[in-house]
């Protein structure tokens, strides 16, 4: 199989959307995780105005917030240092990464799916506590 992305992130990509009506209330009826009529920079404003995008920034947000109730399986690591790092990644990612962007589709796009990738590669490194075995 090709697909670099174990079971468990494959796992949880088919279930993100189902959990996201449990977790995320409020964002089943958004075009984006935030409340689009407040969009103040030209990024919020490009995904609040591309479905594409807008979906994408709902996976980011359903993804970041199922990591922050993960137990850390890093070795050493308590859930507070965990939930800080993953917190100051998802600042720097919106800075430097997102917001870089401004309005170019093409480029928010690919910072998207980095940060997908990215958030499911943690969701991999952690899965083992959670569930009791290793990621595949």
């Amino acid at each position: 199989m090709n697909n670099p992305l174990s079971r468990p992130a494959l796992a949880l990509r088919r279930i993100a959307p189902a959990m996201a009506v449990l977790i995320v209330p409020a964002l089943h009826a958004q075009s984006a995780s935030f409340e689009c009529s407040h969009a103040g920079t030209p990024t919020e404003h490009a995904i609040c105005a591309s479905p594409a995008l807008g979906k994408k920034d709902i996976e980011v947000a359903i993804y970041y917030r199922l990591l922050l109730r993960l137990k850390p399986a890093t070795a050493g690591m308590a859930y507070r240092e965990f939930d800080d790092q993953l917190r100051d990644q998802q600042r720097k990612w919106i800075t430097d990464s997102r917001d870089a962007c401004k309005s170019d589709l093409q480029c928010l796009g690919q910072a998207y799916d980095k940060r997908i990738d990215s958030l499911l590669r943690t969701f991999d490194q952690n899965a083992a506590l959670t569930f009791g075995r290793a990621a595949d």
